[in-house]
């Protein structure tokens, strides 16, 4: 249990080097607050699976996960691999060569939002991960598996791919990158829409009447909306 903590904090420090760090450095704006800010965010975001894997113990295999078991799925896993990176390097490149907004209300604003929209995400995943415990796994029905209709699982059946939306959204907007913006929405079209799919189809299997009663009554991913 230990050394997969130890695993898994030396691969969320190595994915954060990845996404952040190393192109901060390679485009010059490493010490800008910006990137420092994304960097702790980040770590404290992907706290919660090295805080599951103490209390609960391994993840299941990768082999085990639904959406790795389908051509589209692991289409998908590729797509997601490539355009998460893409993404999180176009808007560091943007940020670098972006010059100060004249407009200093602008630039205030869409930092304001962002910073609460980091914050919103943090929030919603620790939460939902607690809430969720040792069933915040891969793509799996786990022995005594129960249905989370509780919480914040009351208002949206996926709050776990919410929060990575704001908070990659976030990453975006707070380096006023657009064109980020636009990539990381076909992205996470491709991706979350095949995960879903799959889960969905895995839920209903596995709980019948009472997992559509309960897609009848909340929404996927925004409370209200959608």
């Amino acid at each position: 249990m230990i050394w997969q903590s130890i695993g898994l904090s030396l691969g969320l420090i190595g994915l954060i080097g990845i996404l952040i760090i190393l192109p901060a450095f390679l485009f010059d704006v490493f010490w800008r607050w910006q990137i420092v800010l994304l960097v702790l965010s980040y770590l404290i975001f992907f706290s919660s699976t090295i805080w599951r894997s103490l209390k609960y113990g391994k993840f299941s295999d990768r082999s085990q996960d639904e959406q790795t078991k389908s051509l589209l799925g692991r289409l998908a896993l590729v797509i997601a691999i490539l355009g998460f990176g893409s993404t999180h390097w176009l808007a560091i490149y943007d940020f670098s060569r972006l010059q100060s907004l004249e407009n200093h209300l602008v630039n205030y604003t869409l930092n304001t939002i962002a910073i609460l929209l980091i914050i919103i995400a943090i929030v919603l995943n620790q939460v939902a991960v607690r809430s969720l415990g040792r069933f915040f796994d891969r793509l799996v029905i786990k022995s005594e598996h129960k249905l989370l209709t509780t919480g914040i699982y009351s208002y949206i059946q996926h709050p776990i791919y919410t929060s990575y939306i704001v908070l990659f959204g976030s990453f975006c907007l707070l380096l006023h990158s657009l064109l980020s913006i636009g990539l990381l929405a076909v992205v996470c079209l491709v991706w979350f829409s095949n995960r879903i799919s799959i889960e969905e189809k895995m839920l209903s299997q596995q709980f019948g009447d009472e997992y559509q009663a309960y897609q009848q009554k909340t929404k996927k991913l925004l409370p209200f909306v959608y």
